[in-house]
């Protein structure tokens, strides 16, 4: 093949046949497609930390989307549509609230607890609201999409159940107290303790304040009752859960970044870092845990700043910065009338590259670039929503460095190992591929991006 070659679709050439040949056929019974195999659920953390896997032990990569809202603002059988779409896009998870805003009930008028609000007993669930969770989740697991559920979302600014309502009044998860929060988590686990598919996010937007005992009693109520399901914490904006909780929270067994860029001003917080930011620092982090890009940007929203290239580069610098995997966001999180036209934005459809791309090498294996040792010249200015971000493979078999825009990159041949190196761009608009002549000088040499764009430049090393 020569210099400049392209192969589209999920067509591959070399290693990336191969290596999706081998993952489709390395289970036996496990559905295969071009993202991958089909996990089986339950997961649990990887050995090392960094990662999650499925019951197999093969690792998981989390491609989120947020519709925060599935169980309150859709029937049945739109969740069902809602959910296959998505799977067909390359999402395999889906963050969602239980029990919604402080005020909601669902599309039949059924609130989650006895009682209007600001009256809500967290001992009284109603059987009705519950059922229909049941049946979603029950779908999801059919589908074969994990679910990560937030039981009571906290809220930034009193819409939520922790702190105060907007009345400035105790939020029920305070007025209930940490006993009963406890003993709801409880019946969590007991009741969704057999969904191998679901995992939980406490908090909501927020950092634990004055509601850290209520919290804490709920997460260690579904630890008890729910010990193979994992637990997260959804911080404020430009926290993660590790930076609001204790080293030894002994419910706390992933950690979500969550952050948008330098100079975004309209989330609540203004001191926003940018993704890669946060990404190298909860990677640097002792004890180490797994985490993922929980919140970022979403597309559609805030103007130009909601780009479908925003989308990909959250996404792609969270992966290269260390994390497991990432959520990307839409005006879906509410579910507006034209939600199914919302489904198609460009931003969720480019990344169904990043889950074809994902399986045609060990991506566990990858290591933040934090020392620039891959990337020299061309690698951007660092906190400017335009940086070029790299991973090496801690063997130093492969490297994915993925720039936001064209320019010349400077790499390191030495650090790939192997006589040879085998380099391609990858267009993660597209998924074309354009293949280049393999390499034998291994100093450092200058790279060109074949168009205008965002890119991935894909680095293999090769044995005689």
């Amino acid at each position: 093949m020569k210099p400049g070659h392209s192969t589209r679709g999920n067509a591959r050439f070399g290693f990336v046949t191969a290596l999706l040949v081998m993952m489709g056929g390395s289970s036996a019974g496990a559905a295969s497609s071009s993202f991958g195999t089909e996990p089986m659920f339950p997961l649990q953390v990887g050995e090392n930390r960094r990662y999650l896997v499925d019951s197999r032990g093969v690792p998981f990569f989390y491609q989120a989307d947020t519709p925060w809202m599935l169980f309150l603002k859709l029937t049945e059988a739109e969740a069902t549509e809602y959910m296959a779409r998505r799977k067909a896009q390359g999402f395999n998870a889906l963050q969602v609230q239980l029990t919604g805003f402080l005020g909601m009930t669902n599309r039949a008028g059924h609130w989650p607890f006895a009682g209007a609000p600001p009256v809500q007993d967290f001992a009284r669930p109603n059987a009705e609201f519950f059922a229909h969770v049941d049946r979603v989740i029950s779908e999801a697991r059919r589908q074969g999409l994990l679910l990560a559920v937030a039981p009571l979302w906290s809220g930034c600014c009193g819409e939520g159940w922790a702190g105060t309502d907007r009345e400035k009044r105790p939020a029920p998860l305070n007025a209930n107290g940490a006993a009963k929060a406890g003993e709801w988590g409880r019946w969590l686990g007991r009741r969704y303790g057999g969904f191998d598919n679901v995992m939980w996010i406490l908090g909501g937007d927020n950092d634990p304040h004055n509601a850290r005992d209520e919290i804490r009693a709920l997460g260690l109520g579904l630890k008890e009752s729910a010990p193979r399901q994992l637990i997260t914490y959804h911080a404020a904006s430009s926290h993660s859960s590790t930076d609001v909780w204790p080293a030894d929270e002994p419910w706390l067994d992933v950690s979500m970044v969550y952050t948008y860029f330098r100079g975004f001003d309209k989330a609540w917080n203004k001191n926003q870092p940018d993704v890669p930011e946060v990404s190298h620092a909860e990677y640097a982090k002792i004890p180490v845990r797994p985490f993922f890009l929980g919140e970022s940007t979403y597309e559609g929203e805030h103007g130009d700043w909601g780009s479908a290239l925003q989308a990909r580069k959250q996404a792609w610098w969270c992966v290269l910065g260390g994390g497991f995997g990432h959520a990307y966001g839409s005006p879906n999180w509410n579910f507006p009338a034209d939600w199914r036209a919302v489904l198609e934005l460009p931003g969720a459809e480019s990344l169904r590259h990043l889950r074809v791309l994902i399986p045609t090498q060990p991506w566990w294996r990858l290591v933040p670039d934090l020392h620039g040792v891959v990337v020299g010249e061309g690698g951007g200015k660092p906190a400017a929503n335009d940086q070029v971000v790299a991973a090496l493979a801690v063997d130093g078999s492969f490297s994915w460095i993925y720039t936001p825009g064209k320019r010349p990159l400077t790499v390191d041949l030495s650090k790939i190992v192997g006589n040879r190196v085998r380099a391609s761009w990858y267009n993660p608009r597209t998924g074309e591929t354009t293949r280049l002549d393999d390499i034998t000088e291994k100093g450092k040499r200058a790279f060109h991006p074949p168009g205008e764009g965002d890119w991935v430049l894909l680095l293999e090393g090769l044995a005689p």
